[in-house]
């Protein structure tokens, strides 16, 4: 049977030797005073840095990569943002709750052939009824905003601004 105290100086000796192993092991962390290391340099530890973090960059895809931005940004330099309802002109628009269910049934339909003119389109994927729909692009949608010169269609879903409305998502996890 071995003393304590042997056995704790064997442990010191483990411990110690095992530091030294994993100091030997890594020798970026020494520093050596017979051959001491060269100043790394900001530059090119930049690129070593962004070498590892952006891996092999491909110069074709970069390039195309800023011709489709410049591209962008041309086509849309002489953009003006405005709201939907200045877009289509400022059409005047009845208040809703005074509407009876025939002529907000006759306003709707002006106003989906207005917007349709102007190539904006509101898609519901459930049905609601001409008041509800005839609300929602008045009070929501007159209020978003647009590209006045654009020529491509813009499109507005109800679900994605009532999105606790729609069924169909609920059906499906079922």
């Amino acid at each position: 049977m071995q003393s304590k105290k042997s056995q704790t100086s064997q442990r010191k000796n483990i411990k110690i030797s095992k530091s030294k192993q994993l100091i030997d092991d890594d020798d970026d962390f020494i520093e050596d005073a017979d051959n001491p290391k060269p100043p790394v340099d900001e530059n090119e530890l930049e690129e070593r840095l962004a070498e590892e973090m952006l891996g092999e960059s491909d110069v074709e895809d970069d390039e195309e990569f800023i011709q489709e931005v410049e591209k962008f940004k041309k086509e849309h330099s002489n953009s003006k943002i405005v709201s939907v309802h200045k877009k289509l002109g400022k059409p005047k628009i009845a208040e809703c709750s005074i509407l009876t269910p025939d002529a907000v049934k006759a306003e709707l339909k002006k106003l989906i052939q207005l917007l349709d003119e102007h190539k904006i389109i509101v898609h519901f994927q459930n049905d609601y009824s001409d008041k509800e729909k005839y609300r929602f692009i008045t009070a929501e949608i007159f209020n978003e905003v647009v590209d006045m010169t654009s020529k491509q269609p813009v499109k507005f879903i109800y679900e994605d601004y009532h999105p606790e409305l729609d069924d169909d998502e609920d059906d499906e996890d079922y």
